[in-house]
């Protein structure tokens, strides 16, 4: 997502050169980060290092056309959500057709109006944000910030098959706040948040970018961790315990209960299975705490 203080990089692909330095020129007069390509196979190696976001993409080029770039783009998930606008002299309403059946968002014709580019352009970036914000809404835990429920179960199928295809094995943790009830009637529910809050903070301050932390449910949450042996979950896991443990409300000392499961190449095991077995031990833990 673009950030206040941060210009759009928009990416301008188009085999002529004078056509590219009017297209640049404009760009740097809206603030915009120009990236200029001549080929769609440039546009493609660029697409392999960065994001833009925007392109704006000439249909006839040597080699690989506008069509074929906009299609191989749209078919990267990585890349799916960026806006590509065709610019171009074609204007019939075959090649116009094309252009939208390829995935691209808007069609400007040649020789075109700056004014009406710019404005094109910042409906379509000001449109990105607005659906990315929305996205992440309903991808996301309003609380805590983690991801919610329906998001965990995408990503599980997404590691099961990634752990089957490419042999790379996946940790899950399914982690549990001990003494919320006792918080929630003893200082109110606000209290509770807080100290959801607390933990949902500790936790993602202590993963990687490549981990993902959901919430399953008022105070249970579910960790998975790609490519992570058990022993590395592990260390992790009670590093972040010591830390939290550490910390208190109200003067009490905030603790939770957790279980591991390792996914296994070898073994059918599905994903409730996967979760029981993580959700088994982690009640273990907090019997074990209870001293029963």
């Amino acid at each position: 997502m673009m950030s206040k203080f941060k210009p759009p990089t928009i990416l301008a692909v188009d085999d002529n050169s004078r056509n590219l330095q009017v297209i640049g020129s404009l760009l740097k007069e809206r603030k915009y980060k120009a990236v200029l390509a001549q080929t769609a196979s440039d546009c493609l190696e660029y697409l392999k290092k960065s994001s833009p976001d925007l392109i704006l993409m000439d249909i006839l080029m040597p080699g690989m056309d506008g069509y074929e770039a906009c299609a191989i783009i749209k078919a990267d998930i990585k890349n799916k959500h960026i806006p590509i606008l065709f610019i171009t002299a074609l204007s019939d309403a075959n090649s116009i057709v094309t252009a939208f059946k390829s995935g691209g968002v808007d069609y400007i014709t040649k020789p075109f109006i700056r004014e009406e580019v710019k404005a094109r352009i910042d409906v379509h970036l000001e449109l990105k944000s607005t659906l990315e914000k929305l996205e992440k809404m309903a991808i996301t835990d309003e609380m805590t910030g983690a991801f919610n429920r329906r998001y965990a179960n995408v990503i599980l199928q997404r590691e099961l098959k990634i752990a089957r295809r490419f042999s790379r094995e996946f940790l899950v943790c399914v982690i549990d706040i001990d003494h919320l009830k006792r918080i929630n009637d003893n200082y109110g529910h606000v209290a509770g948040d807080e100290l959801i809050k607390k933990v949902v903070k500790e936790i993602k301050l202590s993963i990687r970018e490549t981990d993902y932390i959901f919430r399953m449910g008022g105070d249970e949450f579910l960790l998975v961790l790609p490519q992570t042996k058990l022993s590395e979950g592990q260390l992790l896991l009670e590093r972040v315990h010591h830390k939290i443990h550490q910390k208190t409300i109200f003067g009490e000392p905030i603790d939770f209960s957790f279980g591991l499961a390792m996914s296994e190449l070898d073994n059918e095991r599905s994903i409730h299975k996967l979760l029981q077995i993580a959700d088994d031990k982690m009640y273990e833990q907090k019997n074990q705490k209870k001293g029963l």
